[in-house]
């Protein structure tokens, strides 16, 4: 598996068979960030909220440091948000001493300031609790199957598979972090890139290998929780190995108290038993290089919910052939992940 494209990656209810189209405009797929932020205070951050239609979220934070006349380092946001979309999300800017800018006079077609206000600290990466997702189907071959398999994704989720958007157009993030981190790069060509950068082709190698992992699950059809299995607490990064897999063990798991995880790679303290288990260390062998590369960089083993539940979730037949769908997804989670368990994907691409 080369380019990990979610098309390659096991299904957890089987490939659908509905087809339809989910992104034949920006309005088709509307992303709103999950962040309650107060009123107006006395701070040196001016937080903005931000609608965006048509650019992404890098271009966003330099136009607005570039309106403050500051660096764009001084601008902050919590999460990328995509570019063909239309998105609703926060930015900070430090701007010390300052009274609030007349954010309305920023005028750009692609984006716009719906509100700011003064607060005390600085947005940080994923300080956001998720994003609800509003999109449009279009075009639904059987309107009664998509409901039928709507309900199933709701009820029992989907593998939380990081979207192909990780990977780069064609797979190109990937392939660029492998001759990194497996020393087909020389350091001289890997300064030019900036820590930003470094950090994004790392979280690209990570998503690679524990999609691998999550596919592998599946398709091994061990999709309960095993001794010596790691669960994570929900809503939480915490996790725990199983000791005795007994019955008040699995009804935490069945209520989704506790989730099963798989490791986001990196480097692991002795022994190895009690940071991964025999399956997945397997799996990580198979592209060895790329694990020590990872280690080499000084990353720590980290713990991801196999499955994804959406919250709030509900379906309106708009007519016989369209439909809306609503739902809200934690950080880090994709709603392409989503979509490829409820439509047939070689359909709607």
């Amino acid at each position: 598996m080369t380019s990990n494209a979610l098309t390659e990656l096991a299904y957890w209810h089987g490939q659908p068979q509905t087809t339809g189209k989910y992104r034949q405009s920006h309005e088709d797929f509307q992303v709103i960030e999950q962040l309650e932020v107060g009123a107006d205070e006395p701070g040196e951050h001016q937080w903005l909220w931000v609608y965006k239609n048509g650019a992404n979220t890098n271009f966003v934070a330099r136009q607005l440091a570039d309106f403050a006349g500051v660096s764009e380092r001084q601008v902050s946001y919590s999460g990328l948000k995509d570019r063909h979309a239309e998105t609703w999300q926060w930015f900070s800017v430090q701007l010390p001493g300052q009274e609030l800018l007349d954010w309305s006079q920023l005028e750009h077609p692609e984006f716009r300031v719906e509100r700011a206000v003064r607060q005390t600290k600085k947005l940080k990466q994923g300080y956001h609790s998720g994003n609800t997702f509003v999109l449009r189907v279009r075009d639904v071959s059987d309107m009664a199957q998509l409901r039928e398999r709507w309900q199933q994704v709701v009820e029992l989720g989907v593998p939380n598979y990081f979207g192909e958007q990780r990977f780069g157009h064609d797979g190109q993030n990937l392939a660029k972090a492998r001759a990194w981190l497996t020393g087909e790069l020389s350091r001289k060509q890997v300064r030019k890139w900036s820590r930003q950068q470094q950090g994004m082709l790392l979280s690209t190698a990570r998503s690679y290998l524990f999609n691998n992992i999550v596919s592998a699950r599946i398709a091994a059809d061990r999709m309960k929780p095993e001794q010596g299995d790691f669960m994570i607490l929900s809503g939480s990064r915490s996790f725990f190995q199983i000791d005795a897999l007994d019955e008040e063990l699995l009804t935490r798991w069945r209520t989704g108290d506790i989730l099963l995880s798989a490791p986001l790679a990196g480097s692991w303290p002795e022994p190895r038993s009690s940071h991964l288990t025999d399956f997945e260390f397997a799996l990580l062998q198979e592209d060895a290089e790329l694990v020590a590369g990872l280690k080499a960089q000084r990353v720590d083993l980290a713990r991801r919910a196999i499955l994804l539940k959406p919250a709030a979730a509900s379906m309106e037949e708009l007519d016989e052939r369209n439909a809306e769908l609503r739902f809200t997804l934690p950080t880090g989670s994709f709603a392409t992940s989503l979509l490829r368990e409820l439509l047939n994907t070689d359909a709607t691409t």
